[in-house]
């Protein structure tokens, strides 16, 4: 039976930039039904099987009132900048996505999922080795963890992830084991299309963030004040970025390395103020054109109103966004981010007068900050400045 496909108009009449941009982020959650998402200066349309219009239109509304929803409504909630290098005149403007892929230092294996090599390649080392010599001199006593990629179920839900973040979660399966099952995969793989009914219920999750961990290894402990727990954390980290995956900047697989301070407001606000003497560091001798505003999670569209308040007007969390010069965009190369409670109640991490302790973790995207810095600086080291070579030779060679 051939599928009828027809574009329709999605009319966000009332909503501001901010809430039309989130629109558009979860607009490919909403149904299976679009084919794609169209953006033009006419407006926000979707490209939809023509028998489920109806059903498509119902859930934008649904959308729609998610977005719109609670006290906060349409009001407009400002992003403050704190630091402001827009200035700054990059080295390059010339597009290096191409360029990488050309050279086979990026490898593209799937939909935002890549393989990396040659330049792009040594500087995720530089920039591995760098955060763990900052964190270790910066903090005495951090100890560093490396954690699996999978993550069980029932963990991840009592952190409260399946809320805040139902549409980046990806599961691991497997095949029920059942010789008849097997046996057919084995001879027809996956043309046969019922082997994927023949699954298993998932018991693990791929984790969307690297200091998931962190939390539960702290059940139930207790924190003296005097005795703050410091990490340092790395790992693979997956999210379903759906029709949100773009070049670099956006991947449904990442590297994320982040310090994680677990202990008083006190502590955790002074190690994030610590740790951003390296985000000062980078702008300074890589001379880049950079910004650190206040921010908000892409935090589900039923919570995200309410969360998107409390993380804007407590300042609970701050991006560090390099400048893409072709595509005049910045991206998120690294946060600050204070949990306050959020994770210590669920795990019941105390301090010795009984009160829960407070949490934060400072996350830096690997290869984030190698596709903005590549793309300032360009893919060829010998026409970099010499503060940017020699800062980067002397962790690898290039």
């Amino acid at each position: 039976m051939m599928v009828t496909w027809m574009k329709i108009h999605i009319d966000l009449e009332g909503f501001n930039a901010d809430n039309e941009k989130f629109f558009c982020e979860m607009l490919p959650y909403v149904s299976t039904h679009i084919k794609r998402i169209e953006k033009t200066e006419e407006g926000v349309y979707a490209v939809v099987e023509d028998e489920y219009k109806s059903e498509v239109y119902e859930k934008c509304s649904s959308l729609k009132g998610m977005i719109s929803g609670g006290k906060l409504g349409n009001k407009e909630i400002p992003i403050k900048t704190i630091m402001d290098n827009s200035s700054v005149e990059v080295l390059n403007h010339d597009p290096v996505f191409f360029r990488l892929i050309e050279t086979e230092s990026v490898m593209e294996l799937s939909d935002g999922v890549y393989a990396y090599s040659g330049i792009f390649l040594k500087i995720m080392r530089y920039f591995d080795k760098k955060i763990a010599e900052f964190g270790f001199d910066e903090f005495k006593g951090m100890v560093e963890h490396e954690y699996p990629v999978l993550y069980p179920i029932d963990k991840y839900e009592k952190g409260k992830y399946f809320e805040t973040f139902p549409h980046y979660i990806m599961f691991q399966t497997i095949m029920n084991n059942d010789l008849d099952v097997l046996n057919r995969f084995a001879l027809n793989g996956t043309k046969d299309p019922k082997i994927f009914e023949e699954m298993k219920m998932p018991r693990n999750v791929l984790r969307n963030a690297a200091c998931v961990p962190v939390y539960e290894l702290l059940t139930d402990k207790v924190i003296e004040p005097e005795k703050p727990k410091l990490f340092m954390v790395k790992g693979k980290c997956f999210r379903n970025e759906s029709d949100n995956v773009f070049e670099l900047a956006r991947l449904n697989e990442f590297t994320m390395k982040e310090y994680v301070f677990v202990g008083t407001p006190e502590q955790c606000a002074d190690g994030i103020e610590r740790s951003k003497k390296l985000w000062r560091f980078w702008s300074e001798v890589f001379k880049l054109n950079c910004k650190l505003d206040t921010a908000n999670d892409s935090f589900f569209a039923s919570n995200y109103q309410k969360l998107k308040l409390f993380q804007i007007l407590g300042d609970s969390k701050q991006e560090y966004k390099w400048y893409v010069p072709f595509s005049e965009s910045y991206i998120a190369c690294s946060s600050a981010n204070f949990h306050r409670t959020h994770f210590t109640k669920p795990y019941n991490i105390k301090n010795n007068e009984g009160t829960y302790c407070h949490s934060a973790c400072f996350a830096f995207g690997i290869e984030r900050m190698v596709y903005a810095l590549l793309n300032q600086k360009g893919i060829d080291p010998e026409k970099w400045d010499k503060e940017t070579y020699n800062e980067i030779s002397s962790y690898v060679e290039l």
